[in-house]
Formats: C-alpha cells, structure tokens, sequence
C-alpha cells in the first residue's frame, strides 16, 4: 500500500481520497485547498506514528523497570497518560 493522498475532480469541485481508498469528509472549490488539507492530514499522520512510538517506548520501558507484561504495562501508561492533562 502507498502512503500517498490523492486528489480526484468532483465537478466543479475537488475531493480527496486518503492512502486507504476513503474519500475524506471535505469537498474543496479548489485544488490548491484540497493541497493545503492533504499536508495537514500528512501531520497528523506523523504525529499519530510519532505517537504510537513514543507509547510503544514507554510500555517497553514499564514491562523492563517492573518486569511486567504488556498488557500490564500498556494499562499503567494509558491511565498516566489520562492523568496526565
């Protein structure tokens, strides 16, 4: 699969199709706006990865400090992180 978005003509307007083959909620009037939302969905991929990342890290870390399992660790990292606003 292609990480790519891509934009398709609907009319006088623009739509975007996400990586997965979704049409995404938004129609556009033009094609450079349907640009401006691909960048923007283009970040907040990154910083969905970036986080799950740093998620991942830090339950590895938790199982290694207390030598507990994953889900274990999974579950004292997901309510700090509730905690943490």
């Amino acid at each position: 699969m292609t990480n790519d978005y891509r934009i398709e003509p609907a009319g006088p307007a623009f739509i975007v199709i996400d990586p997965w083959g979704e049409q995404l909620v938004n129609t556009y009037p033009t094609e450079g706006a349907a640009r401006q939302d691909i960048e923007r969905c283009k970040k907040e991929d990154a910083m969905y990865e970036t986080a799950k990342q740093l998620v991942d890290f830090a339950i590895k870390a938790h199982m290694q400090v207390f030598g507990v399992d994953r889900e274990t660790a999974r579950y004292w990292v997901c309510s700090a992180a509730e905690a943490s606003d």
